[in-house]
């Protein structure tokens, strides 16, 4: 372990419609409904705080602390000297929206569930973008980040994000007995710092689940 733990916070960034829809099941044939996620946007546009904290290990400090045992994160992983483990969340309010209109309009709440994990998204975008600047000051270049319960990472393993990085005092961000997330728009992950510079592919490009309706083409 390097360093303590490190707290960030980020402006919003533009909503990326295109990505909302994605993550709606819609794709883009919602034409008829964009008057509805246009009222959706400007209602839930002040609701969110983009906060994440962080922490850096050597590679094999790290599998020890959090007792990783993930075949697929230690491919990862290889040949990486130091991991980031951080933790990331948009905040409660974007929750209390989604609830809000659960039994008034199953659209719109569903539309909050997309436009919240549209969010999160790009929160971890903008974090991996800083880690990658910072890494090739040091002249290292990071791995794809890889979450928690993503093949065999299990969810059991978010207690020890949680103790190693203090979510709950640093970020708000709260673990249940059954290991969910309050904010539930939030993400735990891990990105591997490498002296070694490999093709960088992420997202559907790296997963292995070819029939998920979520898939981008």
């Amino acid at each position: 372990m390097l360093n303590g733990v490190f707290v960030k916070t980020y402006p919003s960034s533009p909503f990326d419609r295109q990505e909302i829809l994605r993550y709606a099941g819609c794709k883009n044939d919602f034409a008829a409904g964009t008057a509805l996620l246009e009222d959706a946007l400007c209602e839930c546009e002040k609701a969110f705080s983009y906060r994440v904290c962080y922490r850096v290990f050597e590679t094999e400090d790290f599998f020890k602390r959090f007792q990783a045992q993930s075949k697929a994160l230690r491919k990862n992983l290889d040949g990486c000297d130091y991991t980031v483990a951080f933790a990331a969340t948009v905040g409660l309010d974007i929750d209390r929206l989604i609830a809000k209109y659960a039994n008034v309009s199953v659209t719109k709440s569903w539309l909050f569930q997309a436009i919240g994990a549209e969010r999160i998204e790009s929160l971890c975008d903008a974090f991996c973008a800083d880690i990658k600047a910072q890494a090739k000051e040091k002249g290292y270049y990071p791995r794809p980040r890889f979450s928690v319960g993503y093949g065999d990472f299990p969810l059991e393993t978010q207690k020890y994000f949680f103790a190693e990085l203090d979510c709950a005092r640093k970020i708000g961000l709260t673990l249940t007995d059954s290991f969910l997330m309050s904010p539930t728009k939030s993400v735990t992950a891990v990105v591997g710092l490498s002296k070694i510079e490999k093709e960088e592919k992420t997202g559907c490009a790296v997963c292995e689940k070819t029939d998920c309706a979520m898939r981008r083409k």
